[in-house]
């Protein structure tokens, strides 16, 4: 079964509070889409900004609204250490996410650890962790773990059920597709999803579902119809979303909370956690404009905020920015 996964946004209320209710309304919209979640992260989740407390509610949260109708995943933000990552983990496995995604050590301070450091660093995990677990081979990490090891590693622990493979070539794609059990789930990015699911990819994961969650969805879809033309079309149409919205990356918390809150999406009102700021509102009438340009179907009904001149104030007064 092929899966999409949304990189969720974590709303905010005005005072910088977790928008519990936003948060869970957000979710609502990825259930109704069928689109797994990663909850958390340090990109779209903004998670490096979120105390343990936060990140465990947001765990929570997800779980009611997500676990039984779609994949709901836990995705804590890059540790430095083992012991760091650990912390992050216990909260997801108390809140019985379906999966914890980890994370390879930050490579800070042009850190670049060795092979055996790496291995260290998973076993001590590995070792800790009796929970289904996903594995993350990251371009932003600054390096990838060979494919050897982690092939070494699913064969010495059953609780890897998944590898996202994100930014890597094609060839460490395939071969860790040869290398590794197909028990364990290969899962790409957005813009490599029709090539992965060629390649034996069963999902891919991203952050335009935070704004277009049915169009993502519809590459599934349509590769399981055996549709390959309109797939293809359905990933036209979010590059070229992605081509907007990218201007303002990274981070990618910037832009998807700027896309929120031009269309009026749940947790679009709260905006970001610091040291994000929300861009000047010049800045949000360009992505208005832009979005609106594309004629996307699925944000027809959002046609109102996008009209909204964040200029001239005849946005409402409570979608003003601060």
């Amino acid at each position: 079964m092929s899966t999409v996964f949304c990189m969720a946004a974590t709303p905010f209320t005005a005072s910088g509070d977790v928008d519990e209710a936003a948060l869970r309304e957000h979710l609502r919209r990825m259930v109704a889409a069928n689109v797994g979640v990663y909850l958390g992260s340090g990109g779209a989740g903004e998670g490096h900004a979120l105390r343990p407390d936060e990140l465990r509610r947001v765990y929570e949260i997800g779980v009611e609204e997500c676990r039984g109708r779609v994949t709901v995943h836990a995705n804590p933000p890059e540790p430095r250490t083992a012991v760091a990552m650990l912390a992050l983990a216990r909260h997801a496995q108390a809140a019985n996410v379906d999966v914890v995604q980890l994370y390879p050590m930050d490579a800070g301070h042009a850190m670049r650890p060795t092979t055996a450091e790496q291995e260290a660093y998973y076993r001590d995990l590995l070792d800790a962790i009796d929970h289904p677990v996903a594995l993350s081979v990251h371009v932003f990490a600054g390096y990838m773990a060979p494919v050897a090891l982690l092939r070494k590693l699913c064969e010495a622990y059953a609780q890897i059920v998944a590898i996202n493979v994100i930014g890597a070539p094609v060839s460490f794609f395939v071969e860790l597709r040869d290398a590794v059990d197909p028990r364990v789930t290969l899962n790409v990015r957005l813009v490599n999803a029709i090539e992965g699911y060629a390649l034996g990819a069963r999902g891919f994961l991203a952050a335009e579902p935070n704004i277009v969650p049915l169009l993502c969805r519809s590459i599934v879809d349509r590769i399981s119809a055996d549709d390959v033309s309109g797939a293809g079309d359905a990933l036209a149409r979010l590059v070229r979303l992605s081509t907007i919205v990218n201007r303002w990356a990274p981070s990618t918390a910037r832009w998807v909370k700027m896309a929120m809150k031009v269309l009026d999406l749940p947790g679009g009102r709260g905006g970001l956690r610091k040291p994000y700021l929300m861009p000047p509102a010049e800045e949000l009438n360009e992505m208005a404009a832009a979005i609106a340009a594309l004629h996307v179907d699925e944000l027809a009904d959002r046609a109102g905020a996008l009209r909204w001149d964040w200029r001239n104030g005849d946005v409402p007064k409570d979608l003003r920015t601060a």
